[in-house]
C-alpha cells in the first residue's frame, strides 16, 4: 500500500517535473517569438517612416518646382486660371498704410498721414475674361490704379486693356503690400514708369517671363502729351523659385518739347520677399543727360514665437545715381536701413526706417514709420 502510494508520488513529481520543464521552454519561446515579432515591427515602422519622409520630400521637391521665382510672380495680381473667380463673389483686396516722416531738415515738415488706402475688386466675368479695379481715395485728384479688363483665351498669352504698370523694375511691379521697406527706392521713383494706360501683353513658362507695352505714358514720367506712344518690354529668366534675372527698357518722349527718354533695366533677386537680397541696375536718358543708377537690399525675416508677433525683419539698403552733367543736387548715395515687426508676416507689420545721406549732402536724415494692414 506504501510502496504503490510511494510510486504514484513519485509519478506525479516526475510528471509535474516534465510539465513544468514544457511550460518554461514553451515560455522562452513565447518570449523569443514577441522579441523577434517587436524586432518585425520596429524594422516596418522604420521603413514605413522612411517611406513617409521620401514621400514628404517628393512633394516638397514637386512644391518647389511648381511654385514661380518672385519675379515670375509679378506684377499679375490676378490668378492664371479663371476658374478661380467667380462673375457673383468677386475678390476684394484692402490695403492701409499709416505713416510718419520726420525729418533732421528745419525746411521740412513733419507729419503723420494716410498714406495708402486701396481698395481692389478682382473678378472673373466671363470664360477667359477678368477684370481688376483698384482705386485709392487717399489721392482724389488721381486715385485709378490697376484698372483693367484680362483676356486669356491663349493659355500662353494674356492681354490688358486698359491702366497697368508698365513692365519696367522689379521694384516696382512688385506688390506695395510686399516690399520690405517703408518706401520703395528712390531710384525706383525716378526712373521706374507707374501705371500707364495701354495694351499690355504677357507671357508666362514654367522659367520664364515675357511682358510687353504700349501705352499713352504721362504717369511718374510726367509726359504731357500723347504725340508719341511709350514702348516697354521685359524678359526675366527663373531657373528656381529662390533666383530670377532680368532686363528690361522703356523707349518715349517726355514732355511738351517731346525730349528723348530712355530706360534700360537689369534685376536680380535671391530668396523671397521674407528673406533675400535683390538689386536693379538703371542706365537712363532725359534729353542730353544719362544717369547711371543701382542700389542693393538686404532683408531677413527671423521666425520669432509668440502669440502677436510673427518675424522679426532687418533690412538694409543702398542706392546711387551718378549724372553725366555732374548735378550734384540730382545725384544720390543713400543708405537705407532699419525693421519690420512683422505681426502676421507681410499682412500687418510695423516697419521703421532710417535714411542716411552718405556723400552728397543735398538732404537731411530722415526717419520713416509705417503701419500696414493688408486684408
Amino acid at each position: 500500500m506504501y510502496k504503490r502510494m510511494l510510486w504514484l508520488s513519485a509519478l506525479s513529481l516526475l510528471l509535474s517535473t516534465v510539465a513544468l520543464a514544457q511550460e518554461s521552454k514553451l515560455e522562452q519561446e513565447l518570449k523569443k517569438e514577441l522579441t523577434e515579432l517587436k524586432a518585425r515591427l520596429a524594422h516596418a515602422q522604420a521603413l514605413l517612416n522612411k517611406v513617409k519622409q521620401n514621400a514628404l520630400q517628393g512633394d516638397d521637391v514637386q512644391e518647389d518646382a511648381e511654385k514661380p521665382a518672385p519675379a515670375i510672380n509679378t506684377p499679375s495680381a490676378l490668378s492664371l486660371s479663371p476658374e478661380g473667380y467667380e462673375k457673383d463673389t468677386p475678390r476684394f483686396d484692402i490695403l492701409l498704410q499709416s505713416r510718419g516722416d520726420f525729418f533732421w531738415d528745419e525746411e521740412k515738415t513733419s507729419t503723420f498721414f494716410l498714406r495708402k488706402a486701396e481698395l481692389g475688386i478682382k473678378g472673373h466675368a466671363a470664360e477667359h475674361v477678368d477684370f481688376s479695379i483698384e482705386i485709392d481715395p487717399v489721392r482724389p485728384d488721381d486715385p485709378l490704379r490697376r484698372t483693367y479688363i484680362r483676356l486669356s483665351h491663349l493659355s500662353w498669352l494674356h492681354i490688358k486693356f486698359g491702366m497697368e504698370k508698365a513692365p519696367l523694375g522689379l521694384e516696382e511691379l512688385s506688390s506695395t503690400a510686399q516690399i520690405p521697406f517703408v518706401d520703395r527706392s528712390e531710384i525706383n521713383d525716378r526712373f521706374a514708369a507707374a501705371e500707364e494706360i495701354g495694351v499690355h501683353l504677357e507671357s508666362r513658362w514654367t522659367k520664364w517671363l515675357l511682358q510687353f507695352a504700349v501705352t499713352n505714358g504721362g504717369r511718374r514720367l510726367l509726359r504731357d502729351n500723347n504725340d508719341h506712344k511709350d514702348v516697354s518690354a521685359r524678359i526675366v529668366w527663373a531657373p528656381n523659385h529662390w533666383l530670377s534675372l532680368g532686363g528690361a527698357t522703356l523707349l518715349g518722349r517726355a514732355g511738351v518739347d517731346e525730349l528723348q527718354r530712355d530706360r534700360y533695366n537689369f534685376e536680380f533677386k535671391l530668396g523671397t520677399n521674407l528673406s533675400g537680397f535683390q538689386s536693379e541696375l538703371y542706365r537712363a536718358r532725359d534729353d542730353e543727360v544719362w544717369s547711371s543708377a543701382f542700389y542693393g537690399a538686404g532683408y531677413w525675416a527671423l521666425p520669432v514665437q509668440s502669440s502677436w508677433l510673427t518675424h522679426v525683419q532687418p533690412v538694409v539698403r543702398y542706392e546711387y545715381i551718378d549724372r553725366d552733367d555732374d548735378n550734384r543736387f540730382e545725384e544720390l548715395s543713400l543708405l537705407t536701413f532699419g525693421i519690420s515687426l512683422m505681426l502676421d508676416e507681410h499682412r500687418s507689420k510695423f516697419q521703421i526706417n532710417f535714411l542716411k545721406d552718405l556723400k552728397t549732402g543735398t538732404r537731411k536724415d530722415e526717419l520713416r514709420a509705417q503701419y500696414q494692414v493688408e486684408l
